[in-house]
Parts: C-alpha cells; sequence; structure tokens
C-alpha cells in the first residue's frame, strides 16, 4: 500500500474530526487540464484531506497564456478563480512583476525547507511562489535508426540523422540555451542582442538536417514512434512511457544535460483561504508527496533524491542527476516579440 492510501486509510478510522471539522473548509486547486489534473485530483490530493479534513476542489485550467489572462481580469474584479494555482515559471514572473500572488508565510509552511535550492521564491514584499514539480526535455532517438546514445547535445551538429530531426518551432523551447552551453560556454552570450543572433545562426546549421519544427507534440511523438524522425528534442517522461510501451524510442541525457523546467505554487491574492492554502503547498512540498507524484505522474521531484524513497529504475523514469540546462525565462519575456520574429525568420529562410 502506498504511503498516501496508508494516510487515507488512516484518516478514515480516525474520530478525531468532528464532520463539522470536516466541512469546515474547502479550497479550490487549478492545474493544467487532462490526465495531470484528474490524477491529482484522484490520487494525490485524497491524502491532503484525509489528514487535514479540508476538501479540495480540483479544476483544470487552460494553457499558460489563455490562464493568464483569467487570473489578470479576476485580480481586476477583485476575486479569485481558485485558491492555489499551479503555474510555469514564465507566468510566476509574469504574475508577481504586475502584482497578482499573495505573500505567503514561509514559518506556516516547514517542509518547503527541504525543497531544492530555489525552488522557495521570494522578492522584497516576502514569498510569493513555491516549487511544485519539475520536467525534463531531452534528446530523444529512434532506436531502430541507432542504439548509441548521444554523448553530447554536439551530436545534433555532427551525427548524421538521415535528414530527419524533430526540432520545436518556439523560441522558448531550450533549443537556444542547448546551443549556448554547447557552443559559447554557457548563458552569458545570451545577454545581448547580438549574442542571441550569434546562437540563432549556429542553430540555423541544423536546417539542412530537419524536416519537421512542430508544435504540435503529438505528431513529433507519433512520428518518432513510426520512424519518420530520428531524433529531437521532447519530453523525457511520454518517451520513457512509450518505451516502456515496447515502441522503440530511447530518452537521452547527453552531458551537458536534460533541459529542466519548474512549476510553482501560487496563491490569488484575492483568495480568500490563504491559511488553508499555506497547509496545502506544506503537504505538497513533503518528500513523501513528492514521490508519489513522481511515480503517478512522472514528474521529476523537487526535493533531493535522498528524502524519497525511489529506487533506481524511478527515478531514472522522471530523470537524472546530471546537472540540467535551464531555460533562462527573463531573457525570453524581456526580449519576447523580437525574439520570436529572429526564431521564425531563421527557420522559414
Amino acid at each position: 500500500m502506498t504511503s498516501i492510501a496508508k494516510s487515507i486509510a488512516t484518516a478514515a478510522g480516525l474520530a478525531v474530526f468532528s464532520s463539522s471539522a470536516v466541512l469546515a473548509e474547502e479550497i479550490t486547486v487549478s492545474a493544467w487540464g487532462g490526465f495531470f489534473e484528474e490524477t491529482l485530483r484522484d490520487v494525490i490530493y485524497p491524502g491532503f484531506t484525509a489528514e487535514t479534513g479540508i476538501e479540495v476542489r480540483s479544476i483544470a485550467q487552460p494553457a499558460d497564456q489563455a490562464w493568464m489572462t483569467q487570473l489578470t481580469n479576476a485580480a481586476r474584479a477583485r476575486k479569485a478563480p481558485a485558491d492555489l494555482s499551479l503555474v510555469a515559471d514564465e507566468v510566476l514572473i509574469r504574475g508577481r512583476n504586475i502584482g497578482l500572488w499573495a505573500s505567503l508565510d514561509a514559518e506556516a509552511m516547514p517542509d518547503t525547507s527541504g525543497l531544492l535550492e530555489g525552488r522557495v521564491v521570494s522578492d522584497g514584499d516576502g514569498t510569493y511562489g513555491v516549487g511544485a514539480l519539475s520536467w525534463f526535455v531531452t534528446f530523444v532517438t529512434n532506436t531502430e535508426y541507432t542504439t548509441d546514445a548521444p554523448a553530447s547535445w554536439a551530436d545534433l551538429w555532427t551525427v548524421d540523422w538521415d535528414g530527419k530531426l524533430a526540432l520545436l518551432s518556439n523560441a522558448n523551447s531550450g533549443l537556444l540555451e542547448i546551443t549556448a552551453v554547447t557552443h559559447f560556454g554557457g548563458y552569458d552570450v545570451l545577454d545581448t542582442r547580438e549574442g542571441i543572433e550569434k546562437v540563432i545562426a549556429k542553430i540555423s546549421e541544423l536546417k539542412p538536417q530537419v524536416n519537421l519544427w512542430y508544435r504540435d507534440e503529438g505528431q513529433f511523438q507519433q512520428g518518432l514512434e513510426a520512424g519518420e524522425y530520428n531524433a529531437g528534442l521532447y519530453y523525457h517522461d511520454v518517451t520513457m512511457l512509450s518505451a516502456m510501451d515496447g515502441k522503440a524510442v530511447q530518452s537521452n541525457f547527453p552531458a551537458e544535460g536534460g533541459v529542466l523546467s519548474d512549476a510553482y505554487w501560487v496563491v490569488p491574492r484575492d483568495s480568500k483561504n490563504v491559511d488553508a492554502a499555506q497547509k496545502f503547498i506544506n503537504y505538497m512540498s513533503r518528500a513523501d508527496v513528492q514521490a508519489e507524484m513522481a511515480r503517478n505522474l512522472g514528474i521529476f521531484p523537487v526535493v533531493p533524491r535522498e528524502a524519497t524513497d525511489l529506487t533506481d529504475e524511478e527515478f531514472a523514469s522522471v530523470g537524472s542527476d546530471i546537472t540540467p540546462i535551464r531555460v533562462q525565462t527573463e531573457m525570453h519575456l524581456r526580449e519576447a516579440d523580437w525574439l520570436s520574429d529572429k526564431y521564425l525568420e531563421m527557420i522559414s529562410q
């Protein structure tokens, strides 16, 4: 029995919660829809309710840009569409810049002290975001084309992929950062537009090998599994699931690392349930809960590996110990329109 299941079973037999206490509080939590939100709702959240008596009303939120718009409009009306929301770092930063998030009390969330460095984010007004989960984009290959794992991201440029590379068409896919780390010694080259143009020029050298610049992730996954593409950038967890299902695909962590992205819990400033939200964040920050999320959702934990009970096989299915490459979100926000135009210009030429 999992630790979450044990928590539910134990709570069911306790008489310390009166019916009025159980019904006293409810929080609304939003997360990305589909399988992700459904699994959180059905597998992860019940453990929190069992321990605290706080019911969780789970709702699916739309894609990041649409959700950012909804949050902004709700704030103007002094309303909160959810008491807690799971957001990518871009939404976290944009929301902070316009004052969307409530200030949180770190002392009320003691288990957040066990999170990896940088996962509790604060400014002069206090804590406003807490790391919820991470995920990797890696160098994925079709094993019917090659069984050799790429040693470096430089293999994108030096290996013959038979003109069947597939790369994301958006500038914030991580390819800019991969190129900067692999060919320019790190992220500093991205500090100026001149440097960014050098990185884009290096990416353009891949074009003879690329036969798909994709936005539709499902299109690439199906094509990779069918042998239409021999390599590309894709989600580690999804690729691992395909491999376990017998598909001829492989997720590889080059020496420079995979591309790691983070999501955070935030509390909209007009939430009326900040105290309960902090209890929820504290619960979700526990190592045992992070391990359950890794097993059930394929996410990479935001706690140290040694704090969890994940086996080597379970850990490898969700990530790697290699120091990761990180998307430079502040740069992408600063240069958004100019960079998008330059990147699409490179693809279309």
